[in-house]
Parts: C-alpha cells; structure tokens; sequence
C-alpha cells in the first residue's frame, strides 16, 4: 500500500469513488482532523485532538427553508437522538438530551400526572399518582375548621363556634353546630324558623314590625294553657302578667304567689233602671262578686243624683228602697266594684 509523507493539495478538485478508512477500531495516534468510518457501529468519527466525535448519530435532516439564523418560516432541525450523550447548544445555554420518559398518556379522571423538569425545562420523568379517596386538612393552631372529603359524604366539622355542611345523596345539608357564635351583624333575607325548645336573645332592644305577639302559637284542641309576660327582677321576685285559661280572664301578680284579676267595664261595672209607679224597694242583681261596690242614683229624666236607702244584701246583689214610688224606670242604677 502505497503511502504519503506529505500533504496532497486537489487543487479544489473532487475526491470521487472514496472509501474513508473503514475499521472496526479507532485508529491509534490520531492527529486533530483525522477521520475514520467505523464499519461496526455503521458511524463516522473525527478527532479533535483529544477524543474521536460521532459525526453521524444527533443530526439527520436540516431544512433550512428562508433562513436558520433569522428564524424564518419552514426552517427547521430534525434530531436523531440516541443513546448518547446528546447535543448542547452553549449558546442559549439549552441542554437536549436523551430523559427517558416514556411516550404515554399521563393522568385520567381518577388519578393525576407527576411530572418532572430539569434546569433547562426538560421533562425528566412523568408517573402516575392516583386520587385519594378521603382527604384530611388539618386545622391550625386556632379554631379553624377540620375538613374531611369521602367518597359519600362531606363535612365541615369544628371545634365551638363553626358551620357544619354535610352533603349526603346529592343533597347539602348547613346548619349550626352546638353554641356558635357569629360576630358580626346576621341578615335573615328569607324566613327564619328555630326548632328548638329555647330561644335566648341576649339585646337591650328589640325592634318587631309585627303588631301582634302569639303565644300558645303551637296550641291545638280546647284551650288549656295559661299565657302571659314573665318580668325577670334579679335578686327580688318575678312579676307577671297572664290570662288564666281557667276562669277566663286577665290577672297579674306583684308578689309571684297572688294573682289579682285585672278589672275591666265589663267585669267591675253594672247600670240598669228601676221604678214602676208602685213599689218602693227593688232588687239589683249586678253578679260582680262582692260587697265592696259603690251604688249612684240619678233621675232619668232630669239627670240629677238622687239618694235612697242602698243595702248591699250579698255580694251579688243589693236592695235600694225609696220613700215614695219612682215613676217607671225613672231611676239609673250605676255600680263600681272596688279592688
């Protein structure tokens, strides 16, 4: 084989029908420059003066449509990664490299993607991480809510002074949990119903639109319970005011023991007219239950008090007798029942 002590210029002529120094094994004492094709891995090598570079393995198209270096349309690097190493673009400080993620689809409607990314914003590993069923969030170190997700239902549950959601079959259930407390103003847009067997409403004034106050609204049936406003006075007895379902009238207490029926036209008055030409003593039957009366006469037609013997016989009735005859019902009787 015919061999060259000196470099061969071509004078820019063409090397044509030329086989590049195919070997399965690099060539020892290499020089800068020097290349060889590797007839076992099918590659092309060039040294660089300290390690042979695969020239055939990371680029296998460029299209270089209206230019590469201006970023123009249809440019574009078509990359043939292998197992090596891979390409680093110094430039823009780019590494691409051979990551290992598999090509799949990621994630689905009961589990999420886990991905990973290096410093160069590559994909360096993607899993699949499935949804828990149940999820617990711890509260803080105040009084905050402890919520727990499962598969049927959701609550919200605290410790005092919390709302308690609950979501059952579709449904949401909100309602207070024992002793809560709201600190600022509430506004009721819509009707508010307790259910509770107490209402305590702790205020110094109390504003109603409505006219009316039932009590006994839940009463059904002949009446039987008695209904009436308790006065709270501290350290010295309660005071009340009621209707006694019994006797069917309006009492009050000022001791808490003693009621008093509280008086009205009807049942501490009486008036009616006596005379008939003839008799000089009537009877008056006023049915006000006691003795303690005050009886007044006067003249039906003049309208001046008159006097008569008045005896107030029981404490339904009393007996007034006159010194002559009234004419017929000339005479008013008028009764006041004292106490």
């Amino acid at each position: 084989m015919a061999r060259y002590l000196s470099n061969i210029d071509l004078a820019n002529n063409q090397l044509q029908n030329a086989a590049l120094h195919p070997t399965g094994t690099a060539p020892s004492n290499p020089v800068e420059g020097q290349i060889y094709f590797n007839n076992t891995s099918d590659k092309l090598f060039i040294y660089d003066g300290s390690a042979w570079l695969d020239l055939t393995g990371d680029i296998s198209e460029v299209i270089a449509g209206d230019g590469l270096t201006g970023g123009g349309s249809n440019a574009s690097v078509t990359l043939d990664v292998g197992a090596g190493t891979g390409i680093t673009v110094n430039a823009n400080d780019i590494a691409i490299t051979n990551t290992g993620v598999t090509a799949a689809s990621y994630g689905s409607s009961t589990a999420i993607p886990v991905i990973t990314v290096n410093a160069q914003g590559q994909i360096t590993a993607a899993t699949t991480a499935a949804i828990s069923t149940d999820l617990t969030i711890a509260a803080d170190s105040g009084s905050n809510d402890i919520v727990s997700i499962g598969t049927d239902t959701l609550t919200f549950a605290g410790t005092a002074n919390e709302i308690e959601t609950t979501v059952s079959n579709n449904q949401i259930q909100i309602g207070l949990v024992d002793n809560p407390t709201i600190g600022g103003n509430l506004t009721v847009s819509g009707n508010l119903t307790v259910s509770g067997t107490t209402t305590t409403v702790n205020t110094e004034t109390i504003n109603l639109a409505d006219n009316i106050i039932t009590l006994n609204s839940n009463a059904t049936g002949s009446a039987s319970e008695n209904a009436g406003i308790e006065v709270e006075r501290g350290d010295d007895t309660n005071v009340t005011l009621r209707w006694n379902e019994t006797n069917d009238v309006w009492e009050l207490t000022e001791d808490g023991t003693n009621y008093e029926q509280i008086q009205t036209v009807s049942n501490s008055t009486f008036s009616t007219s006596i005379g008939d030409g003839t008799n000089t003593s009537y009877t008056v039957t006023h049915n006000l239950g006691t003795r303690d009366v005050i009886v007044q006469l006067f003249d039906n037609s003049s309208y001046d008090t008159v006097f008569a013997d008045v005896e107030r016989t029981s404490t339904s009735a009393l007996t007034i007798v006159f010194g002559s005859a009234p004419t017929t019902n000339d005479i008013r009787v008028l009764v006041s029942k004292i106490g």
